[in-house]
């Protein structure tokens, strides 16, 4: 009995001994590092259309320009820009898109775990927040099975946002739950960004997040977006005639050598953004047109975007009689988009953020385009828009009525809020990727 059980002991063991070579380096590597290469590869997660998520592709194309590898995940929902695209080591994965609340994230985080175990192997994974449900859990579990290097870029809260959406109850269940999913998971992360100093002071104080692990990306405009050259800007009338998907939309009485005014704005008509105060706005320039100054000049304003609230606003517009303002709703391509910063005067800003933590990423591409901006005041916006120097602000539409007025008429203002944006426009993305990447150690 004894010899038996012996003897089946030294069988299991040099059956383990004979395995061993085989879980070492078959099984382990398969499991944990799929097919990770010689080169540094990042995957870069975001749950949004990758086309209007300026910050993420900007992240590939400095990442991929370092010669890394990248797995660029979201949903493509309409163009990318041609330098994602064209680049031979970024990979695009989309995410299909789902309808239903329930089956979208189920849809999610089915698309997202097969993604990661197809991607296994990985050196660090980048994603977005928010969203922080389901991809920030599933983050941090890949991460921690796979010992890949775990970097949240902070552009808001996700609490905060739908915290607006239940009339600013933080004590709301689903409020309660983002907020702990988000301070809880968030600490298993390796690296944090933010895109403001005020938001990194509230991660290090509310969340306990290390400050050694945790620094300030300021956006910047991508190279797309440039200001028009001297020699453009005085024939920016033959100009607007010529772009094709502008051409049409611009009014026959228009006239920019009388001094009327192109604005523009961006937006994904959500509640944090309240075109209500430009409309309004609009409206009291055309009775102040109407009962104190007929000599106004015109304004053409461009409103970009699509959202929830978009059909709304939309019947606002056309239920108003408009003399002397014409508004626009477009939704432009990648490409087109910067040609339009170009051609206008100024650009509006109507982003308040849910947790007054970050700032508009349009204001950053306007200011690449050489344009002054006229933009919605909150405290952390001081980080971003001096008054008076790079752009105007205010805090309701009177106000917003008042910075048009001297928008549109003191041309002495906005050749000094131009020259300023044009400073603006010089600082880059990658004057700020590069030494936030170096402090933390992920490039050298």
């Amino acid at each position: 009995m004894i010899s038996f059980t012996l003897s089946s002991w030294l069988i299991w063991l040099i059956l383990f001994y004979l395995l061993t070579p085989i879980l070492a380096y078959s099984l382990i590597p398969y499991l944990f590092y799929g097919t990770k290469s010689t080169k540094k590869r990042i995957i870069i997660y975001v749950l949004g259309d990758l086309g209007h998520s300026p910050r993420i592709c900007y992240h590939a194309l400095s990442f991929a320009e370092l010669g890394w590898d990248v797995e660029l995940c979201g949903y493509v929902e309409s163009s990318l820009p041609s330098s994602i695209v064209d680049a031979s080591n970024i990979t695009i994965h989309p995410i299909t898109k789902r309808n239903g609340m329930i089956m979208k994230v189920l849809g999610q985080v089915w698309t997202i775990a097969q993604q990661f175990w197809e991607l296994r192997g990985s050196d660090y994974i980048l994603v977005q927040n928010p969203p922080s449900i389901p991809i920030l859990p599933l983050a941090v579990i890949y991460s921690t099975c796979t010992r890949c290097k775990l970097i949240i870029d902070w552009h808001n809260l996700a609490y905060s946002i739908l915290q607006l959406k239940f009339n600013g109850n933080f004590y709301h269940p689903l409020v309660l739950v983002s907020f702990m999913v988000e301070w809880f998971f968030s600490k298993f992360a390796d690296y944090n960004l933010t895109v403001t100093e005020a938001m990194r002071e509230y991660l290090i104080k509310n969340f306990n997040l290390n400050p050694k692990k945790c620094v300030v990306l300021y956006d910047r405009p991508a190279s797309q977006f440039n200001p028009l050259q001297d020699d453009e800007v005085s024939s920016r009338s033959e100009l607007l005639k010529s772009e094709p998907f502008i051409k049409d939309l611009i009014p026959a009485d228009f006239d920019l050598s009388k001094g009327d005014k192109i604005l523009v704005t961006s937006t994904s008509f959500t509640p944090d953004e309240d075109i209500g105060i430009l409309l309004g706005a609009l409206k009291i320039y055309e009775s102040s047109y109407e009962k104190f100054d007929r000599n106004l000049p015109k304004i053409l304003c461009f409103i970009t975007g699509k959202g929830p609230l978009k059909e709304k606003y939309n019947a606002q517009v056309k239920e108003q009689k408009w003399n002397r303002c014409h508004v626009e709703f477009v939704w432009l391509s990648s490409e087109d988009y910067p040609k339009l910063l170009q051609l206008c005067d100024y650009g509006v800003s109507l982003h308040t953020s849910s947790s007054g933590l970050d700032l508009p990423m349009k204001i950053l591409d306007m200011f690449g385009s050489g344009l002054p901006v006229i933009a919605m005041n909150y405290p952390v916006l001081d980080e971003l828009v001096t008054h008076d120097v790079n752009g105007l602000k205010f805090s309701d539409r009177r106000e917003m009525h008042e910075s048009l007025i001297f928008a549109m008429k003191d041309a002495e203002l906005y050749k000094r809020l131009r020259q300023a944006a044009l400073l603006e426009s010089k600082n880059r993305w990658n004057d700020s990727w590069e030494p936030s990447m170096k402090e933390l150690g992920i490039i050298r």
